[in-house]
């Protein structure tokens, strides 16, 4: 018996309707039971999801779901569902008063994450889904897989031939099914969740060629084959066997996350693997290790990707995702998720500051299909912008009126990852475009409140700008102040030192309790402190935080920050011509990042 990635699997609505577009739902189906006992998982639906979340015309799989399918009751009434319903309708992630099975499939798994520290996944196409799972706090430890790549998981851990036949038949053709729903139905799209197609289309190149690892003696252990000494003259079948050792060193350096091995073992295989292809006599046997090793490959470079990237390392992780461009070449991915690959690259390139590399790229999409996704738009708008053509991103966004809802918060979501890589100017005219042409959108106004924010430190940017200052000033009304020029009272500068604390009933001490969107970081190590400029949403100001050293893990990659208790030891007036209000020095703090880059 196999050892299963996780102890219990939730299925949401559209992995069946895939199976079904796939064409094998008969087969795997009343299988998936025995297939979920052999390997020691335990798959469940919400009880109400075959009831009323299956589309009418697709009857046979309401029959089906309860006969092959443990149901779970989801009580709809609990705090926990109304306020992650309330969460997602107001975050624009999910219709919960149309789709609360959407809800269910999140409560059900969050409910096993609690039972016995199991590892629990959600198997999901929705992107709402998804996305509650990723930015709210109370799903962490919830593993989310699309509903390919859980059945490319599946094929990967089976044991038993018969069934290990059936899935890997169908595991192509539900990995191209999967793929085709999330592009029909996505609307928002960022940087972590092309990381996470990445990811998802690598599990799917690792179970593609897991069955040519049957070529190695399967009475050979992970272990033995480890330990086997690499010969000085490699012979046909020690090639298998080196062959072998080089992808197990390679996983074991990602499962124990070492990067200086993972680098070092990529040249390894990078070195060796021509050689040993080519001792190999037998032609099968050849292509076979060819795909085992193009397969290696290219999940390890996604997988450095997928690390340079969290370490905010974008150079280096451009150089994987090229990587991963030329071994997709060579597999049976499909077209979408080589699109999404290269938008992934374009917005990279936007990080850095290459606008004219970036659009180049777009513009090679769109030609792979005649439907244009919502990544391809998100990255032709952006660069167009980019390259100072705003009023052709603007018609181009709106020859595409249905997936406007989505796009307007994938390019204020992008411009914050923009501003926190110092493409701050980029960012700012990213949020001009979208807010002086969709003012009257509800979904807009985070965005007219954000740019608002950001212009504090570049009022040159807006301040000519009729149009946004009429929008500021009817939109905003009491957060459209700017209370920065307007100095420090006498009275705050004499109640030094100030305590904050949440007990406090000092009206002085509250001024300085709350959010403080970071406009600007700046480090001095000569002093030893980190420079905040910050925006003060309890007083309407620009100011500058001055922390020890040491808070910069905390606060180098917030993009707000919340201070719940803190002592100060200085408030000091702006000199003459500074952007900020006053500067505060911190003696303590206690702070709440919030709006850290998920990726």
């Amino acid at each position: 018996m196999s050892s299963s990635l996780f102890d219990i699997v939730v299925l949401d609505t559209n992995f069946f309707i895939s199976l079904l577009h796939a064409g094998v739902s008969e087969n795997i189906l009343p299988n998936l039971k025995k297939i979920a006992g052999s390997i020691g998982m335990e798959i469940m639906v919400p009880a109400e999801l075959p009831k009323s979340d299956i589309p009418s015309k697709f009857r046979e799989l309401r029959t089906l779901i309860p006969k092959h399918i443990r149901l779970e009751p989801v009580n709809r009434d609990s705090n926990l569902w109304k306020r992650t319903a309330s969460y997602a309708i107001n975050e624009r992630m999910v219709r919960a008063q149309e789709d609360p099975a959407d809800i269910d499939v999140v409560i059900l798994a969050k409910k096993y994450t609690l039972i016995d520290n199991n590892k629990v996944a959600l198997v999901s196409d929705d992107e709402g889904v998804s996305r509650i799972i990723k930015e709210n706090k109370d799903f962490k430890g919830i593993e989310h897989l699309s509903c390919g790549s859980f059945v490319s998981v599946l094929a990967a851990t089976v044991t038993d031939p018969e069934i290990r036949r059936i899935l890997d038949e169908a595991v192509e053709r539900v990995f191209r099914a999967s793929w085709s729903y999330k592009k029909k139905t996505r609307r928002y799209i960022d940087v972590a969740m092309l990381i996470n197609d990445l990811t998802d289309t690598a599990r799917f190149v690792r179970s593609a060629a897991q069955a040519s690892e049957i070529l190695i003696s399967e009475s050979s252990s992970k272990e033995e084959i480890l330990a086997t000494k690499e010969p000085e003259v490699i012979t046909p079948v020690d090639a298998l066997i080196v062959a072998q050792q080089l992808m197990m060193k390679a996983r074991d350096t990602r499962e124990r996350f070492n990067i200086l091995d993972a680098e070092n073992v990529l040249v390894e295989i990078l070195t060796k693997s021509s050689d040993l292809i080519y001792t190999i006599d037998d032609l099968e046997q050849r292509v076979i290790v060819e795909r085992m090793f193009r397969s290696e490959l290219f999940e390890h470079h996604s997988w450095l990707l997928d690390y340079k990237l969290a370490r905010n390392q974008i150079l280096e992780a451009l150089v994987h995702a090229e990587a991963c461009r030329v071994y997709m070449n060579f597999i049976s991915v499909g077209k979408e998720a080589i699109e999404n690959l290269i938008s992934l690259q374009g917005l990279l390139y936007l990080l850095l500051g290459h606008p004219v590399e970036a659009l180049r790229l777009f513009e090679t999409v769109p030609y792979m299909d005649t439907e244009i996704s919502p990544t391809q738009l998100l990255g032709i708008t952006v660069s167009l912008i980019a390259t100072n053509q705003p009023n052709e991103a603007v018609l181009y966004l709106k020859k595409y009126p249905d997936l406007l809802d989505g796009m307007i918060s994938s390019m204020h979501t992008y411009a914050n990852d923009l501003y926190s890589h110092d493409q701050k100017e980029l960012a700012i005219e990213i949020l001009k475009t979208i807010v002086k042409n969709f003012s009257d959108r509800e979904d807009i106004l985070r965005s007219i409140n954000r740019l608002f924010i950001l212009t504090r430190l570049r009022p040159d940017l807006i301040e000519l700008d009729l149009k946004i200052q009429k929008i500021f000033k009817s939109k905003l009304k009491s957060k459209g102040v700017d209370n920065s020029k307007r100095g420090i009272p006498n009275k705050w500068l004499q109640a030094l030192p100030i305590e904050i604390n949440s007990g406090s009933v000092n009206e002085l001490a509250d001024q300085f309790k709350g959010f403080y969107h970071i406009l600007d970081l700046i480090m001095e190590p000569e002093k030893d402190e980190i420079h905040l400029i910050a925006w003060d949403e309890s007083n309407n100001s620009t100011w500058k935080l001055i922390f020890d050293s040491a808070y910069k893990p905390a606060l180098e990659e917030s993009v707000k920050i919340k201070i719940t208790s803190a002592t100060i030891s200085q408030l000091k007036q702006a000199k003459k011509g500074a952007n900020y209000r006053g500067e505060i020095v911190f003696d303590f703090a206690a702070i709440q990042p919030e709006l850290v880059k998920a990726w």
